[in-house]
């Protein structure tokens, strides 16, 4: 059955990659750093991206005081506590929209005049802390998420998204000919962040 033009998804082949050369060794890279998550899909290089989201996603406009701190499987969970609470410590809470974009201001004028309290969908604008995890740490960081939950000054808020990011193929030339050449491919990789704010007074 063949699917439609407009149906297709974006960046989403319809035939698999071919099959891995006899003696090629995948190299995994490590995501990385948040500062360069942000960015979005246009600023990577064309031939060797660093990151970029297979759905199009892009990062949403944050403030200039927001701290985005990757997580780690090997992370101890009360390290990263505290560096989520020294980062939070360090926002004044009256002035947490200081430094936002127009459009993220407009979003949380729109926060404060909702009514519904908890139950009110967080804009990510707003975040004063950003956790980004995949594979193994994303259970970490719901835990560190969960801890924060506790508190009544604190909102927080768990999104998830597809990233993709870069593996090196390395050819094993068996026969010393030098004709196989190292490539690279592309990976999804499950993400989650999670967001945490001071709750609006």
């Amino acid at each position: 059955m063949n699917t439609p033009e407009s149906a297709r998804l974006p960046n989403r082949p319809e035939t698999k990659l071919p099959p891995l050369p006899k003696g090629t060794r995948i190299h995994k890279r490590p995501l990385p750093p948040p500062s360069t998550l942000r960015q979005s899909q246009k600023s990577y290089s064309r031939n060797l991206p660093a990151c970029y989201d297979l759905d199009g996603y892009q990062m949403p406009p944050r403030a200039s005081h927001t701290h985005a701190l990757r997580v780690t499987s090997s992370a101890p969970f009360m390290s990263l506590v505290k560096r989520v609470r020294k980062a939070l410590d360090s926002v004044p809470q009256r002035q947490r929209t200081k430094g936002l974009p127009l459009t993220a201001r407009i979003a949380a004028m729109e926060v404060q005049k909702d009514g519904k309290g908890q139950d009110m969908v967080v804009q990510d604008a707003l975040d004063d802390v950003v956790l980004i995890a995949t594979g193994k740490a994303i259970e970490k960081a719901v835990n560190v998420g969960g801890f924060f939950m506790r508190e009544r000054d604190l909102v927080v808020a768990l999104r998830t998204r597809t990233v993709g990011t870069i593996d090196d193929l390395v050819a094993a030339d068996e026969d010393g000919d030098g004709d196989l050449e190292d490539e690279v491919r592309v990976r999804q990789v499950s993400c989650l962040e999670v967001g945490i704010r001071w709750r609006g007074t």
